[in-house]
């Protein structure tokens, strides 16, 4: 037994030094980020209380004009351990990026079982909104990452709605508030419980029940049980190395997101759990290509926009504008907007161009998106409309 401590202390000496580095190579990391986005850091806020509980969070906000994206930062820890102060790195890569990242902590198992801890990230998502101006942070735009169980608290909060079960009992003025988010990553993250055997009893301390016991209660714990098509953009990473959470697990969820028809991708590297977390490059992959969604998007909202206000149009004249200019000058007499509201509408924000419309023989609009970043096209969005049918009489 003593050499047994002996053993553990010397690997907790050799380890003091290796952290320190570790440290010390993040921060330098860091600096080149940091002149991208200068931002400051209200610590220690309370964001919610309760008979036995105090929930703190801190906010990252950039010091540039915004108002900027919000992004929560949800800690891991399996459930039962963990602060948010794990999140410090992400959340200033985060930050330095534009965003306003509100990394906050959570009831913990098992004094607290599920869905507490969802009950929690759903709270923060709408102190955020009723707080925004004060960090000047945009609410309609709330995204989420998480990592290990903080991923699988993200996902929950990407696939469930209001009728799911999981709002808790909100007080006013948080309320009002939507929770719905607009966009995932996670990573680590266990999204359904089918590797777990059916008596295993891993997870008891949080879900109160082993698989055989209460398999409703696993089911329900499962972001992949409440995917549906209207679910926002996701972008997941995982350890092929890791030893906690399988493959599989975060696989089969990217796969029934695609089934719905939501935008999904997954990044595999070789690493372990703890590996894949301290990748920060993970993350700034994983946000670039979510970023690379949201634009697709966006790009497909708009093209929808211009291919209504051509109808219109046609509905108007009964034939399709011959140019860009005609179909502005309908847009401000007829429909009353603004011109500067046109030229935006007609403006992909991706890159700056202008969208692509061909008017082919006067009588088959063709919208598309213009060819955009490095001469690649985000969106493959293409839409012909054509002249019905009696006008070919």
């Amino acid at each position: 037994m003593q050499l047994l401590k002996q053993k553990r202390f010397v690997r907790g000496w050799f380890a003091v030094p290796l952290l320190a580095f570790a440290v010390s190579s993040a921060f330098a990391q860091e600096d080149e980020q940091r002149k991208r986005f200068k931002h400051e850091k209200h610590g220690a806020i309370v964001f919610d209380t309760g008979e036995d509980y105090e929930l703190k969070c801190d906010i990252y906000q950039p010091t540039s004009p915004g108002p900027h994206p919000v992004m929560l930062a949800i800690h891991g820890g399996a459930w039962r351990t963990g602060t948010k102060f794990a999140m410090f790195r992400h959340a200033r890569i985060l930050a330095n990026r534009g965003y306003v990242v509100m990394s906050f902590n959570y009831r913990l198992a098992p004094e607290h079982k599920w869905p507490a801890q969802i009950h929690d990230c759903k709270h923060a998502v709408r102190w955020i909104r009723e707080h925004a101006k004060e960090y000047d942070a945009d609410p309609d735009f709330v995204y989420a990452f998480g990592y290990s169980a903080g991923g699988h608290l993200a996902s929950m909060l990407a696939t469930t709605d209001s009728d799911d079960g999981f709002e808790g009992d909100p007080q006013e003025p948080y309320a009002k508030h939507s929770t719905r988010i607009q966009g995932l990553i996670a990573g680590g993250s266990p999204m359904e419980f089918s590797w777990l055997t059916e008596d295993s009893t891993t997870l008891k301390y949080w879900l109160d029940a082993t698989p055989t016991s209460d398999s409703e209660k696993y089911l329900n714990a499962s972001p992949t049980t409440f995917i549906t098509a209207d679910d926002p953009p996701a972008v997941v990473f995982h350890g092929t190395s890791d030893g906690l959470v399988p493959t599989a697990s975060p696989k089969t969820f990217v796969q029934r997101c695609r089934e719905a028809n939501i935008e999904t991708e997954l990044i595999l590297s070789p690493t372990g759990h703890v590996g894949a977390f301290s990748q920060t490059s993970l993350l700034i992959e994983s946000l670039e290509k979510l970023h690379a969604m949201l634009a697709k998007e966006k790009c497909k909202t708009k093209i929808a926009s211009i291919v209504d206000l051509i109808v219109a149009f046609k509905q108007a004249n009964q034939r399709f504008p011959e140019s860009i200019g005609e179909l502005s000058t309908f847009a401000t007499q007829a429909k009353n907007m603004k011109s500067a509201t046109f030229d935006e509408a007609m403006l992909n924000e991706r890159d700056g161009k202008p969208f692509e419309i061909d008017w082919i023989a006067k009588r088959s609009p063709v919208v598309s998106e213009a060819i955009g970043v490095a001469g690649k096209k985000l969106s493959s969005e293409k839409e012909k409309i054509e002249a019905p049918a009696e006008t070919d009489k």
